[in-house]
This record gives structure tokens, C-alpha cells and sequence, in this order.
């Protein structure tokens, strides 16, 4: 037997030490610039954020006064009429005037609404809800009609008519409204996400309480009817007045 073949003590086998780990350099200058873009971000985040809060707060300063709409134009001659503070409230409204117009040369009379106020607070208050709420059913419409606005082009309109009661004692409703906001009427409103984003929307709202036979005689989207219809003689008349107080287009 060969010294060479003999088992080799443990303690004399010679253990070869661990090869050092493998150090990385960290990419600090793409970690500064993360770092910048996300700090950049955030920044432009917030000073966004506050850029839509300032514009908001300025578009709830109104133009117009609704107060400081005449009582008296044309034919037509109103008073103020009360409302309830909790009704006013729940309108969501900065300014709240409730009127009835009455017509010298013929005695009708138009009750108007003029709203201003935040738009995610007001645009869920549309007769579409409020009426069935209070009891009424829709007899008639909805339509669309072009109101005049002066020397800028016809707003955009809703008609519809609401009934109340039986036999002899049935209440119809003529409404006719719109709404004002990013510079133009409409009666279309969104979903509440949209006007988080917008500040202050008008309404315009008149009512007038009418009979079976003159919904049967004069049906709503009839064409060659507004002559004869005592709320759009009224809003035609009303609107120059209101449209001429806004700022741009009165579309």
C-alpha cells in the first residue's frame, strides 16, 4: 500500500475560502431621477388639483343678481312669492327667487323659479324627479322648444306636462325649463362625477296651471303653438333680459 493511497485527515484538507459576493452598484442616478419624477408628479398633481378648486370658487360668483331681474317687462307684471327655507335649502341654490307673472293684457299667470348656485347640488332637482315625487303623474311630453335669447342663437327648452288628482279636480302642470352651465342652455344633465368639475349652473323654471282641454287643443311639439303658449311668450321675453346680464355666448 502507497502512503498516497492512505484517507487524508479532515483537519489537513485545506477548505479554499468562499469567493467574495458579487457587489452591485446601485444606479443612484436613476433612482434620483425616479425619485424627481415622482416628487414632479405629485406636485403637478396638487397644483392641478388646486387650479380646479380656484376656478370653482370663482364660478360660484354669479354674474347676475336673480333679485335684480325686473318685476315689470312687457305685458307682464310679478311679485315675489314666498317659499319655504327648508324647500329653498333643498334646492342646493345660492340664490333662490320664486315669482308670478301675470299678464296685463289677458290676466294669465306664470309662476317662475330662477335658481344659481353649486351644480353638483342642483342639477339632481329636475321636474322629471321632483314631480312624481310629489304625487304627479306625466300627462305629456317631454318635449324640446327653442327659446329666444336675444341677439344670440334659440337656448334649448323642456316641456312637459304633469297631472294631479281625478274627475273635476284634476290639477295639470305645464313646466318649461332649462339649465345654464359651460356657456349654454340645456335641459341634459350628466351623472354626478361630471359636475364635480363644474361650479355654477343656472335654472330657469316656469309653471302654469292649465286645463284638459288646452293640453288637448294645443298638444305639446305642435308646430306654430308658441304664440299661443302664455309660458313661451313669457320666457321669450323674460330670457333677452337674463342672457344680456352673462358673459359670452348666450346659447
Amino acid at each position: 500500500m502507497k502512503v498516497s493511497d492512505l484517507p487524508v485527515p479532515p483537519e489537513t484538507l485545506e477548505i479554499a475560502p468562499p469567493a467574495p459576493a458579487r457587489v452591485r452598484a446601485v444606479p443612484w442616478g436613476r433612482v434620483v431621477l425616479v425619485c424627481a419624477i415622482l416628487v414632479g408628479s405629485g406636485a403637478l398633481r396638487a397644483w392641478q388639483s388646486d387650479r380646479i378648486r380656484r376656478d370653482l370658487k370663482r364660478g360660484l360668483d354669479s354674474p347676475i343678481v336673480l333679485k335684480s331681474l325686473p318685476l315689470e317687462f312687457g305685458p307682464w307684471k310679478g311679485e315675489d312669492t314666498p317659499l319655504d327655507p327648508v324647500i329653498a335649502r333643498g334646492t342646493g341654490a345660492d340664490q333662490v327667487v320664486t315669482r308670478r307673472y301675470t299678464n296685463q293684457n289677458t290676466g294669465v299667470r306664470v309662476d317662475a323659479i330662477l335658481l344659481f348656485g353649486p351644480a353638483v347640488e342642483m342639477y339632481i332637482h329636475m321636474p322629471e324627479l321632483c314631480y312624481p315625487k310629489a304625487g304627479f303623474a306625466l300627462a305629456a311630453g317631454p318635449e324640446e322648444v327653442r327659446v329666444k335669447t336675444g341677439s344670440g342663437p334659440d337656448a334649448t327648452f323642456r316641456e312637459l306636462v304633469y297631472t294631479k288628482g281625478e274627475g273635476g279636480l284634476t290639477n295639470y302642470q305645464e313646466v318649461i325649463y332649462s339649465w345654464r352651465y359651460n356657456g349654454k342652455w340645456t335641459p341634459n344633465v350628466g351623472v354626478q362625477k361630471h359636475f364635480e368639475r363644474i361650479s355654477g349652473m343656472y335654472k330657469v323654471h316656469v309653471a302654469r296651471s292649465i286645463t284638459e282641454q288646452e293640453l288637448k287643443s294645443r298638444p305639446l311639439g305642435t308646430e306654430g303653438v308658441e304664440a299661443d303658449n302664455p309660458c313661451r311668450v313669457f320666457l321669450d321675453q323674460l330670457l333677452p333680459l337674463f342672457s344680456a346680464k352673462l358673459p359670452g355666448p348666450t346659447g
